[in-house]
């Protein structure tokens, strides 16, 4: 089956990061020249010459939406998309070759898969080596009660287990089955999305775990997304703008907010594994003030 055979179109969310967001558009067009595009537009609207250029661009529509809200956003691009397969990319990100292709290409081959999520080189993010041997530490306890196909190198892969803990590791190369998909990279089957009841829109601010809360309802109803780690984008992590707030105490109000909504599909239990993220939203707090 060729490609040819199913319709996609890119969906990328912006809030207030027009700057970012241009860069982004022009490194994707140069990789792309005729992909359908949807840009989600939040907060600050073009001005009037790039606005002319964007017009110029057949294959790409813009949807302004207020007030600002990731999921909201993304669930009207989706919702009045017109394609088959939907990517979802972070408006600071750019794609590799490859990267299209590779999402597609995974779709074609599994008709019933749900969504996929792809690999995430943070440009600029770097982890110690104490950190990440205790990471490893802390993998290998808990991935012995997972299943091969939810691992990579014996590492979980974007997986939240039943006691709220995160295993991320999506900068790694492979494939595996997820059930938690990191939101800036993902492709999504969207007729399927739809029936699921897209993205929950109780969801604030920063939107914190938004995939993992969709990742976790498909789970419910017997299916797994899967990882791609051929579909890589490097995330450059603008320093600002976003859905970050200016009020870092706001910024963590919300947080524990979103949490919450993910941890309603685990119980309880599932505040143990949320601990060490509170902890460490907590240090940045105070190291910032």
């Amino acid at each position: 089956m060729s490609q040819t055979s199913i319709t996609v179109e890119l969906v990328i969310p912006s809030y207030d990061r027009l700057t970012v967001l241009k860069r982004t558009l022009s490194q994707i067009r140069m990789l792309y020249p005729s992909l359908k595009i949807c840009l989600g537009l939040q907060g600050d609207m073009p001005d009037v010459l790039w606005q002319s250029e964007l017009d110029k661009d057949q294959n790409l529509r813009i949807e302004r939406i207020a007030p600002p809200s990731t999921t909201v956003t993304l669930n009207h691009c989706i919702r009045s998309s017109q394609a088959d397969i939907i990517l979802i990319l972070d408006d600071d990100a750019t794609p590799h070759f490859g990267w299209l292709e590779t999402h597609l290409d995974t779709f074609l081959g599994a008709p019933t898969l749900v969504y996929t999520s792809g690999r995430v080189i943070e440009y600029t993010r770097a982890r110690s080596s104490f950190s990440e041997w205790f990471r490893i530490m802390v993998e290998w306890t808990f991935g012995l009660f997972l299943g091969r196909d939810k691992k990579i190198t014996g590492r979980p892969v974007g997986w939240m287990n039943w006691i709220g803990l995160s295993f991320t590791n999506q900068h790694l190369p492979g494939t595996c089955r997820i059930n938690s998909p990191r939101e800036g990279n993902m492709g999504i089957r969207r007729d399927q999305f739809i029936d699921a009841g897209g993205f929950s829109s109780s969801f604030v601010g920063n939107a914190w775990g938004f995939g993992a809360d969709f990742g976790l309802r498909i789970a419910k109803r017997g299916s797994y997304g899967k990882y791609v780690g051929d579909a890589i984008i490097i995330h450059h992590e603008a320093p600002s703008g976003g859905t970050r707030s200016h009020n870092i105490n706001q910024w963590f109000s919300d947080f524990l907010h979103n949490q919450s909504i993910v941890i309603g599909h685990l119980g309880p239990q599932a505040w143990i594994g949320s601990i060490p993220r509170i902890i460490k939203h907590i240090i940045r707090i105070i190291m910032r003030k």
